[in-house]
C-alpha cells in the first residue's frame, strides 16, 4: 500500500499550517498510521522562520514537538507532489486552487479544507471518500469553498492560539480517517 501524502497550507507557515502538521504527525505515530505529512504557507514573508513563539508554546504545553520548522512557501510543483492539500481560509483555499488549475490533471491534489473535517460544523455533509466531490455546505457555503476558515491566531491574545489548536485537535480524526481511505484506495 502506497503512503497517502498531505500538505496543510495557511498564510505564513508559522501559525495554523505547522499546527495542523505537528498533530496530524503525533496522532499517527500514536495510531501507527503512516503518511507524508508537511505544510507551508501562500506566502513568502515567514520564509526561513520557526513557529510563531505563542504558537510554539501553546503546542509544547500541549505535548507536541515545536523543534526543527522553518516556514516555506507553497509551489505548484509541491502540490503535485501531494495526494491532498488542506487549506486553512476560503483565501488559501483560492490560491491553491489557482496553483492546481495550472497543473496537469493526473498530478493535482484533491483540495479541501481543515474545517471539511470539523465535527462540530453543523449542516454539513459527511466528507465522504477520497475522488469524490464535496458539495458546498454549511456556513462555507456563500463563499464558494466546502467549509469556514480556522482564524488566524498571529498577533492574538493566547486564547485565540488555544483555539486554533483545539479546532485541529477536533478535525485530525477525520484527517486521519481520509488518508487512511486514500491510502487503501491505492493497494
Amino acid at each position: 500500500m502506497r503512503m497517502a501524502s498531505v500538505v496543510f497550507v495557511c498564510t505564513g507557515n508559522i501559525c495554523r499550517s505547522v499546527t495542523a502538521e505537528r498533530v496530524l504527525q503525533q496522532r499517527l505515530e500514536r495510531t501507527g498510521a503512516e503518511a507524508v505529512v508537511d505544510s507551508a504557507g501562500i506566502s513568502d514573508e515567514e520564509a526561513g522562520n520557526p513557529i510563531d513563539p505563542t504558537q510554539a508554546r501553546v503546542l509544547a504545553t500541549a505535548g507536541y514537538r515545536t523543534d526543527d520548522h522553518v516556514a516555506r512557501q507553497i509551489t505548484p510543483e509541491w502540490l503535485a507532489e501531494r495526494d491532498v492539500a488542506i487549506a486553512m481560509t476560503a483565501r488559501h483555499y483560492r490560491a491553491l486552487d489557482e496553483m492546481i488549475a495550472d497543473l496537469p490533471a493526473e498530478v493535482a491534489p484533491e483540495l479541501r479544507m481543515l474545517r471539511e473535517f470539523d465535527p462540530r460544523i453543523g449542516g454539513r455533509t459527511p466528507v465522504g471518500v477520497p475522488g469524490e466531490s464535496t458539495e458546498s455546505v454549511g456556513a462555507g457555503a456563500d463563499t464558494g469553498v466546502p467549509a469556514p476558515d480556522v482564524p488566524d491566531p498571529w498577533a492574538g491574545e493566547l486564547k485565540n492560539f488555544e483555539e486554533t489548536l483545539e479546532t485541529i485537535e477536533v478535525s485530525v480524526p477525520g484527517i486521519t480517517d481520509y488518508l487512511r481511505s486514500m491510502a487503501e484506495q491505492t493497494r
